[in-house]
């Protein structure tokens, strides 16, 4: 009777390591297969198709897998109702990021850093900088073509823009034509796109980059600009906005502190409709685009180009689920109608000011939380600004705040949470000591 049992033991055990053995050995199989993306049709009419299925880009652009408290952008991303992330650099693209992208069903536009040129960089000649790039680049090409969740290699962003010189800009040119050849030769199943600061760098794609497949675009004043310069220089291959939102601050008004004026959350949302009406318009110019900015970026402020606050969803969250779902939006957030502040300039530091914030409904269940962040306007920089501790009195919609002692000019914001899981934010400037 032992024997026997020993023996069905025995038999349990092999039969699991087995079975075991052949899960490893499918899951490997599985990310080993290549998701094969070609673009097909003529202009007016191109399309990706990935393994033969169309697929219309609706994006967003998500850095980070995860915040800073553990929230799961990727999550949220889906759950937003896009099909595809954009990464900007291989530290952000990981294997980490991949794996997850795959898991929730998401395509990823994964970036490849490129230096502008500044101090210690120029594309002219032979450098370190140079080759360290193409290594780097190469190296993470090679590791990941064949993740499932790869879409295509977004090779630098916005690089020519902030590039000042000529010659530098064409060397840049010469630099990407030169490492989009060589990512083609180690992947031909994945297109490769750069990205221009709205339609800045075209000229300069058009004459010295024609191996790219897609010309890409950052875009924060409308799309029709993009197609009219894009049909211009008579581009023959297909666009994506890369990255689409609100006004940038430099387009922005300025305030008493010399400080640009953030939009509400509910005029962004206008934005951003707005944007999805115009790539739809074109579809078949373009292959879709991505909405910026799914995580906790703090270029420029804290709440700018964020759809959301950690894990609470704001308005411009809720209009792209509409239009990437087709769906009515279960929740709207709530409404600020503005923030009054009893003084903005020239504070004392210590000094003790009121804040009220009007609502659009002032009956609901809203929870209140004020709080203070540096004012740094940061290009291009994922985190610029931080959080300063300060003293809150009183709660609601009312409250006194005491500004710190250290001089400097601030951003005071007002975040108000409903009971399901959406914010609004506001936010004005303040000045302690004479600036």
């Amino acid at each position: 009777m032992i024997e026997t049992r020993k023996k069905t033991i025995r038999n349990i055990v092999t039969i699991s390591v087995l079975l075991l053995a052949i899960i490893i050995y499918y899951n490997s199989i599985s990310l080993r297969r290549v998701s094969e993306v070609k673009i097909v049709g003529n202009k007016g009419n191109w399309s990706l198709l990935v393994d033969d299925k169309p697929f219309y880009i609706k994006g967003v652009g998500c850095g980070l897998a995860k915040g800073r408290k553990g929230e799961d952008y990727l999550k949220l991303a889906k759950e937003l109702g896009a099909n595809c992330v954009r990464t900007w650099g291989t530290d952000q693209g990981n294997k980490e990021y991949l794996d997850k992208a795959r898991k929730y069903g998401l395509m990823v536009d994964a970036g490849i850093w490129i230096n502008w040129v500044e101090e210690g960089i120029s594309y002219i000649g032979e450098n370190q900088y140079k080759k360290d790039k193409i290594n780097e680049a190469l190296t993470y090409v090679k590791k990941f073509k064949h993740h499932p969740s790869i879409l295509m290699w977004n090779v630098g962003n916005e690089a020519l823009f902030f590039t000042k010189e000529d010659k530098e800009k064409i060397a840049l040119c010469e630099f990407l034509e030169n490492l989009i050849k060589e990512i083609k030769k180690i992947d031909p199943n994945h297109p490769v796109i750069y990205t221009s600061a709205a339609q800045t760098g075209f000229s300069y794609l058009k004459k010295y980059v024609p191996s790219l497949d897609i010309i890409g675009s950052n875009t924060f004043g409308g799309i029709r600009t993009i197609q009219s310069r894009w049909d211009y220089l008579d581009f023959n291959k297909p666009y994506v906005i890369t990255e689409f939102g609100p006004c940038i601050p430099a387009e922005s008004l300025r305030d008493l502190n010399g400080k640009p004026v953030e939009l509400g959350d509910y005029q962004k949302a206008i934005f951003y409709k707005e944007y999805v009406n115009q790539l739809h318009g074109f579809k078949g110019y373009n292959l879709g685009g991505f909405v910026f900015h799914l995580g906790e970026t703090t270029q420029e402020s804290m709440t700018w180009w964020n759809l959301n606050h950690g894990e609470f969803k704001k308005q411009s969250y809720w209009v792209i689920y509409e239009k990437y779902t087709g769906q009515a939006a279960p929740f709207s957030a709530p409404r600020i109608e503005r923030l009054i502040l009893s003084k903005t300039k020239n504070l004392k530091p210590g000094e003790f000011i009121d804040a009220e914030v009007e609502m659009n409904k002032s009956n609901e269940d809203y929870s209140y939380e004020y709080r203070l962040s540096t004012s740094v306007e940061g290009v291009l920089q994922y985190y610029v600004n931080d959080f300063v501790d300060i003293e809150v009195t009183d709660s609601g919609n009312k409250a006194k705040i005491k500004v710190p002692q250290e001089q400097g000019i601030y951003r005071l914001y007002c975040f108000v949470k409903d009971n399901k899981g959406n914010i609004s934010t506001v936010n004005k400037t303040i000045s302690v000591g004479s600036q």
